[in-house]
């Protein structure tokens, strides 16, 4: 009782370990699980495709045991619990002296596929596989003999009733039988031309078969002859076991979780129905007991404690390798693969929506800029949209065929991919045009990108290819330091980024991706993903079940406990405290390590003098914290990694005070706490705003602000109505004249100088005085004035457009020309910085005929001597501006034209020849004709 004791007390012990452990596997095992067997009651094992599970709980609960090849494995036989062996496809051996914690690789000397093994003692163990193989060991399966058993058929089980009687079931349907120990071997046919799947004995005489299309056989005079039974079930039959202490109780299972039981030995078979589709391919009764487990596809484990009357799942995955992942939050993720593989998940990953694709192509990157909104990309220039978390998918065309290896977005709708042969492409409008980008090396299988801003990025590929750019358009190669694949590329913050890949390449930038130094992390595992949660604290996936963790932007790695050997492609971090790694196989793990909470409040003083402060937050966590500071504009003196630090402050100005919690998980979020340092006030030289202020109107007066400086206002003849203490106030002037406005600078060092500035307040101005001049005009220049008033600006209108004010505009007198016959408006307003008081005004008629002087009478316009003999003069005093003088004959030919000068009133003609002529004096406003007669 007590050696039971002991490896139940050892592996509740792991599995406390275990637990404690921040990666854990979400689910079960997707791999194809193809036998199971047990070495105990309690110590069973799982063998399948690139998998080996133990259990020493009675299979409450299973680990996994590194397997030392990628083979797929077929049959599994224990001796003990030490001492076993597993053969499969390529004639793969793996055989353990130590129950599985050190598994040996050999081969049996043969390519073909072994696919049942057995123990007939410690030493002596037989193999059978493809094409009539058949192998014994006399080592306990360390080295194979093969031997002939004269078929080429496919040997797809075989059991021992004791070490001289065993049995091997065919794919032809006959069964071979050995009396002495697997010396000789001899076929016996069963009638049945089905392919025989399994085979058990539940005594020296009474054995069964099952098969393809539903057969079952029996035997009870140890395989001389079978019989068939009804099976009532067309589906193939894969395997089967009955209970050692009652061997009248037996189980059979098959294709789509057909599952069979019979009481009586086979006299009647009952179907049990089980609530999946799964084929299981092995299936075995505990030692001594009624619970029996089955494995099969999809890494469905499924047990019954009824000797198989009802069953239950215990494991069940997923047979789809997993290529990547995003998690937007602790909950809210996505996950990609093969085959067109997309799965979303709300819940952490403890359950998953297939959002699949009808697609056979790998699915090789993912981005989403929001929880709802992102890409996915894949072999075959594949590349998808979704807007609503992958319940609708648009296609896109990026333009190639080749596969897209990487995806980066900067936001919705501008982003790049790259891919084989050298392809990248950008957009920026969310995938609906793509805009190629030539690479100086175009044959380059480009694998990822990343960016620092939205101009400076980094591009991988394979064969340790590395290009950089500064516009998002040209890139240049960089030396990345390794002819190694990259994988992964990760920017920690404005200056440093991480890039990994295989062979445990990891290369660390701290020049924006100018030159990259190699960090030696002790593994030779290829690297296959990477994310950081902050600049610090970052982990990394990759072959084996690798997961490595660094804490100082990684320099240094260490790797962390997974409990699997399965290669991990993707990790992502919702948040601080929960992580994803997604692998091979369905592989699905959470990282769930509880980071410090960010400080609540920073305690210490914010508005200081230059001086030595003491800062704290409290400690919340536990002994187990330490908290981080920084200080920018000062320096720690003590305390840094406690709650209290202490601060000589060095530079004035707006500074700060942050600080992180510190854990095993990780860095917290930082919390920061903003000081405003000061030195004597500086003096005040200028306020800004009017100096003319409007009585009881409200004006804004302000200075440049000074971090840490209070503002003390003073008026006269006003009220500060807000801003009192800021750089910026208001102030309703209440009385008249000149009055003051003050200002003086207040800080933790002391009180500045007073600086006043003078304030003219006014009211708005009266109506002006009544306009005199002219109200009946011509087409003339005339002048209007009010009286004058100072500090006031007059401004002059005329409705309709009549005139125009040709100058004194804003003055109290202008001068107007009139345009225009008719009624008018001439109008004149006061202002002032106040605004606009009230106008007065003038009527005036605009009259061609009426002027505001007096009509120009005939005799005022003189030809003369008339009749002339050849001399005449003509005089036009009283015209205004007269811009020609013509003589025309009777015919209209213009004989005389003269443009008189400024002030000239008077012409005189000569040389006048006979006839009879018009004189025209034309003015701006009108013409004037008179008749000449020269003899």
């Amino acid at each position: 009782m007590m050696k039971r004791l002991i490896p139940i007390l050892i592996f509740i012990l792991i599995s406390s370990i275990s637990y404690s452990q921040t990666w854990r596997r979400v689910g079960g095992w997707g791999n194809q699980l193809t036998e199971v067997t047990w070495a105990s009651d309690e110590t069973g094992f799982i063998a399948g495709d690139q998998v080996i599970l133990k259990t020493i709980d009675g299979g409450l609960s299973w680990t996994e045991q590194k397997a030392p090849s990628k083979n797929k494995m077929w049959g599994m036989a224990f001796f003990n619990e030490n001492l076993g062996t597993i053969v499969g496809e390529g004639g793969a051996v793996f055989w353990t002296t130590d129950g599985g914690q050190n598994w040996q690789l050999t081969n049996a000397g043969t390519a073909e596929t072994l696919r049942s093994v057995w123990f007939l003692t410690e030493s002596r163990v037989y193999a059978v596989g493809d094409n009539g193989q058949v192998f014994r060991s006399s080592n306990g399966g360390q080295s194979w003999a093969r031997q002939s058993v004269g078929t080429a058929a496919h040997l797809n089980s075989l059991y021992f009733v004791n070490q001289d009687t065993g049995y091997i079931a065919t794919a032809q349907g006959q069964v071979i039988r050995t009396f002495n120990g697997g010396n000789n071997w001899n076929i016996q046919n069963t009638g049945q031309n089905n392919s025989l799947n399994g085979i058990h004995f539940t005594s020296g005489q009474t054995g069964f078969a099952v098969g393809q299309q539903g057969t079952i056989v029996k035997t009870t005079d140890a395989g001389s002859t079978w019989t068939l039974l009804n099976s009532g079930t067309e589906r193939n039959l894969n395997t089967l076991s009955f209970n050692r202490t009652n061997p009248n109780i037996g189980v059979i299972l098959g294709e789509n979780a057909t599952i069979l039981r019979t009481v009586n030995a086979g006299t009647t078979i009952d179907g049990i129905n089980i609530n999946n589709t799964q084929n299981y391919l092995s299936v075995s009764f505990r030692r001594a007991s009624n619970m029996v487990f089955a494995v099969g596809e999809d890494g469905f484990v499924i047990f019954s404690n009824n000797s198989g009357g009802s069953w239950g799942v215990r494991l069940s995955g997923r047979d789809k390798d997993y290529t990547g992942t995003q998690f937007r939050t602790a909950n809210l993720g996505y996950i990609i693969g093969v085959e067109g593989l997309v799965l979303s998940t709300s819940n952490g990953g403890n359950s998953l929506v297939d959002r699949s694709r009808p697609l056979s192509v790998t699915f090789n990157d993912l981005a989403f800029t929001t929880n709802a909104f992102g890409y996915i990309a894949g072999d075959e220039g594949i590349l998808l949209r979704t807007t609503n978390s992958g319940g609708n998918w648009t296609s896109l065309t990026p333009g190639t065929t080749e596969s897209i290896n990487g995806l980066y977005f900067f936001n919705n709708t501008t982003g790049y991919i790259v891919g084989d042969n050298g392809f990248i492409s950008r957009t920026v409008d969310s995938g609906v045009t793509w805009t190629a980008i030539s690479l100086n090396s175009p044959n380059n299988t480009l694998i990822d990108l990343n960016f620092f801003d939205t101009s400076t990025g980094i591009l991988i590929g394979n064969g340790g290819f590395m290009a950089r750019t500064e516009d998002g358009e040209n890139w240049q190669a960089v030396n990345s330091t390794t002819t190694e694949n990259l994988k992964g590329i990760k920017i920690l913050d404005e200056q440093t980024a991480v890039v990994i890949g295989n062979a445990g390449t990891i290369l660390k930038s701290t020049d924006r991706g100018k030159t990259w130094v190699k960090i030696n992390a002790g593994i030779s595992q290829d690297l296959n993903a990477l994310d950081f949660l902050d600049e610090s604290v970052g982990f990394v996936t990759g072959q084996g079940g690798l997961i490595m963790v660094t804490r100082d932007g990684g320099d240094s790695w260490t790797p962390m406990p997974t409990g699997t050997f399965q290669d991990f492609t993707g990790i992502s971090f919702g948040d601080l405290s929960s992580g994803f790694a997604v692998g091979e196989k369905g592989s699905l793990f959470n990282y769930s390590c509880q980071v410090p909470e960010e400080a609540t409040v920073i305690f210490g003083e914010n508005n200081i003098c230059l001086s030595q402060q003491v800062y704290t937050v409290q400690n919340n966590e536990g002994p187990d914290v330490e908290f981080e500071w920084r200080v920018d504009g000062g320096t720690i003196l003590e305390g840094q990694g406690t709650n209290r630090i202490e601060v000589r402050w060095d530079i004035p100005g707006r500074n700060a005070v942050l600080v992180r919690g510190k854990n095993n998980c990780g860095n917290g979020k930082t919390k920061g706490l903003e000081v405003l340092v000061s030195t004597q006030p500086q003096a005040i030289t200028n306020i800004e705003g009017e100096g003319v202020g409007c009585l009881n109107n409200f004006m804004e007066y302000s200075v440049n602000e000074i971090p840490g400086t209070i503002f003390v206002w003073e008026v006269t003849g006003g009220l500060i109505t807000a801003g009192q203490g800021t750089p910026n106030v208001t102030v309703q002037w209440t009385s008249l004249g000149q009055q003051q406005l003050k200002i003086t600078p207040n800080n933790p060092c002391g009180q500045g100088t007073t600086y006043t500035k003078p304030i003219q307040v006014l009211t708005p101005p009266e109506k002006p005085s009544e306009i005199t001049g002219p109200d009946t005009v011509g087409l003339t220049e005339e002048e209007y004035e009010v009286t004058n008033v100072a500090n006031v600006n007059f401004q002059w209108t005329i409705s309709g457009n009549a005139g125009k004010v040709i100058s004194g505009q804003g003055t109290n007198k202008v001068r107007v020309q009139w345009e225009k016959e008719g009624d008018f408006i001439l109008t004149v307003t006061p202002m002032n910085s106040c605004n606009s008081g009230s106008s007065s005004t003038l009527a005036v008629n605009i009259n061609l005929i009426t002027s505001i002087n007096r009509e120009i009478s005939s005799e005022e316009i003189g030809v003369y001597p008339n009749p002339s003999f050849g001399m005449v003069t003509v005089s036009f005093k009283g015209i205004n501006r007269v811009n020609a003088v013509k003589i025309t004959d009777a015919m209209g030919n213009e004989i005389r034209h003269i443009v008189p000068s400024m002030g000239v009133d008077t012409i005189e003609f000569q040389g006048l020849p006979k006839g009879l002529y018009i004189v025209n004096i034309r003015s701006r406003e009108r013409e004037y004709n008179r008749k000449l007669l020269v003899r």
